[in-house]
């Protein structure tokens, strides 16, 4: 369906885009040179430059240039994917507030569409479309990396005589667009990442990782604690060192304090957003510096929360400077104007002062409201170029910064912020198992490595089992834990830590809780596990993730190097209606493994027979590892 061929075969200029601009709609034909589409006019230059990688994945850049000495205006710019007529299913994903990666199948009848027009680059819609061909059986899937508000629109287009083709145009939304582009100014359409499969299960998201890690390495994968989900805004020095203390022990890396250290005395710190200054009589009592020093102390790294992109319109911030700030239409709220360079380089110093006041080696960059209309009418394509460059510019000055992206959540978890974040806090739902879902939908569309895992829990102790009708055993007391089911406590589940071992594999670990309402046992389990994790750190950093299973009952997860030497398989049980199952992992036919360090199996064997798992109880994890042996 896509290959380097599908570059090749087209004339029509309309097969790879759909330009409209002051002086008409693009059409003729194309020119070609070594993986380059290109067509030109009177007025401007549209190419498109491709590259494929030995997995089949294919990079697509396009670029509009004006070629003319005066200023043409860009009222529609896609970039376009032609397929036959036939039967077709669509894949998106639907993505807001504590609902993010909902994706499903629908059938191609008319048309299907998923688009942001937002400064969040993933509300409303995640940047994924797969088209499944039902008579092929098999799917383009198809990525884009947004650099503007956009749109991924596939269409049924009828032809003469009952013919049909396949329609994708994906790109700047055309809502409110009239760009201006300057003589000999380059316009770059968003970047776009594509691949075929077979997989409807998961899409052979295993290539989409091993792309991203072979061009956008993980530096680490830490281990961190974060203050919000503990007391949110409600903490003192001293209570916040006693959780640091226990982090420590753990062997968590980073103490992160979120929303609460800034801001005026008795405002909600919702409304005091913007004013990137101490609040004296806040949680830590203008002691900040102080408490980072202790943190430092106990070996931990200190880092912080921030929102950037937006201010309240009481703050002083905006008063001073009301020209760096857009103002929305439907909140009293105000938004950087990251086209500003002014604007941009102002934030920029404000934050880097701050990392160094404090010694940050942390910041968690939140960003809690919407901004849809853009007065500049570019689709924000000005805006998110500002921001690509702000972000650009402060990863220069402080590369050893760690950097979290968080929208309310995961309304920018997409591939072009996988390029400019380190990872990302992906939901305010912080359910093990809604997060676990939403992690099954999010790794089609992003490496494991970019979605962190929080933990919020507390252990209850002396908990006595009195539901134990088939045995005589007197109802002794045990610990058992419960997570958080939501942003704030109100529900709450109870949880096996073998369920949490799964939900933590292969992404950073986090812990958002009281650790004293952690029990002693429990926090040694954890500190075990942590150490675990830190002896394959190099492993977790660049394997793929595969899902093998994933019915309303069982789920399993693969994990791997891309030469298939190292194998892990979680097996987790959803429900508790079966005593075990057969896994069919993907190895290489030709290696011999060694499968949890003590039965030997060829590949090929593994291929034909499986490896038979034993199903442990409701929502637990069963584990199988499998080694080449050399």
């Amino acid at each position: 369906m896509i290959s380097s061929n599908f570059f090749e075969k087209g004339d029509e200029a309309r097969m790879f885009w759909r330009v409209n601009e002051s002086f008409g709609e693009l059409t003729g034909d194309v020119s070609r040179s070594y993986n380059t589409v290109f067509k030109q006019t009177d007025n401007y230059k549209i190419q498109c430059t491709y590259t494929i990688d030995e997995y089949g994945v294919i990079n697509r850049k396009d670029v509009l240039k004006n070629i003319t000495d005066k200023t043409i205006n860009i009222t529609s710019l896609k970039s376009r994917f032609v397929f036959e007529g036939g039967e077709y299913d669509v894949y998106t994903q639907y993505n807001n507030w504590q609902t993010e990666s909902m994706g499903s199948w629908q059938n191609l009848v008319t048309g299907v569409t998923a688009s942001c027009t937002s400064t969040r680059s993933t509300q409303n819609a995640a940047p994924i479309v797969a088209l499944w061909s039902r008579q092929q059986n098999r799917a383009a899937v198809i990525h884009l990396l947004p650099n503007c508000s956009w749109e991924i629109k596939v269409t049924r287009v009828g032809l003469p005589q009952r013919l049909s083709k396949i329609l994708v145009e994906i790109g700047p939304i055309d809502y409110n667009m009239n760009l201006e582009v300057a003589p000999g100014e380059e316009i770059c359409l968003p970047e776009i990442i594509c691949y075929e499969t077979c997989n409807k299960i998961d899409l052979d998201c295993y290539k989409l990782h091993n792309y991203m890690h072979t061009n956008y390495p993980r530096r680490e994968l830490p281990i961190i604690y974060n203050t919000w989900m503990y007391r949110y805004t409600d903490f003192t020095p001293e209570l916040l060192l006693n959780q640091a203390e226990l982090a420590s022990n753990m062997g968590i890396e980073y103490f992160v304090i979120d929303a609460g250290w800034f801001g005026k005395e008795g405002a909600y710190w919702f409304d005091t957003v913007g004013d990137w200054s101490e609040n004296p009589v806040g949680g830590l009592r203008g002691e900040m510096k102080q408490f980072s020093d202790n943190v430092r102390n106990m070996g931990l790294k200190f880092g912080f929360w921030m929102e950037p992109e937006r201010a309240s319109a009481s703050s002083e911030s905006v008063k001073k400077h009301p020209e760096y700030y857009l103002k929305s239409n439907s909140k009293d709220m105000y938004f950087l104007d990251f086209a500003n360079a002014d604007a941009r380089n102002w934030m920029l110093e404000t934050i880097v002062n701050l990392i160094d006041m404090y010694g940050a080696e942390y910041i968690k960059f939140d960003y809690n409201d919407d901004l849809f209309y853009d007065e500049k009418r570019t689709s924000f394509y000005r805006y998110y170029t500002g921001f690509d460059i702000f972000m650009s510019e402060l990863k220069k000055r402080r590369p050893n910064v760690y950097l979290t992206g968080c929208a309310g959540g995961g309304e920018r978890t997409e591939l072009a912020n996988y390029t400019r974040y380190d990872s990302f806090w992906p939901s305010d739902n912080e359910s093990p198992y809604s997060e676990m879902k939403m992690y099954k939908e999010t790794i089609l569309r992003l490496p494991p490595q970019g979605f962190e895992r929080w933990t919020c829990i507390h252990s209850l102790e002396e908990y006595e089992d009195f539901y134990k009708p088939f045995t005589a055993e007197s109802h002794k007391p045990y610990n058992r834990l419960v997570a958080c089911c939501d942003a704030w406590w109100y529900d709450i589940a109870g949880v096996h830590p073998s369920y949490l071992e799964a939900y933590h594999t292969c992404g950073p670990i986090g812990f958002s809780c009281d650790l004293t309402k952690i029990s002693e046992a429990d926090r040694k389990c954890f500190a075990e596990f942590i150490a675990s994790v830190k002896k394959k750190r190099e492993f977790w950093k660049k394997a793929v993730a595969r899902k093998i299973c994933d019915t309303d009952t069982v789920t399993v997860f693969q994990y791997s190097d891309m030469n298939l030497t190292e194998i892990v398989l979680n097996i987790i049980s959803n429900e508790t209606l079966q005593n075990g199952i057969t896994v069919y992992p993907v190895v290489d036919d030709k290696k011999l493994y060694i499968v949890n360090g003590e039965r030997k199996m060829r590949g090929k064997e593994i291929i034909e027979l499986g490896i038979d798992v034993p199903i442990n109880g409701w929502k637990e994890m069963s584990k199988i590892e499998l080694v080449e042996v050399k």
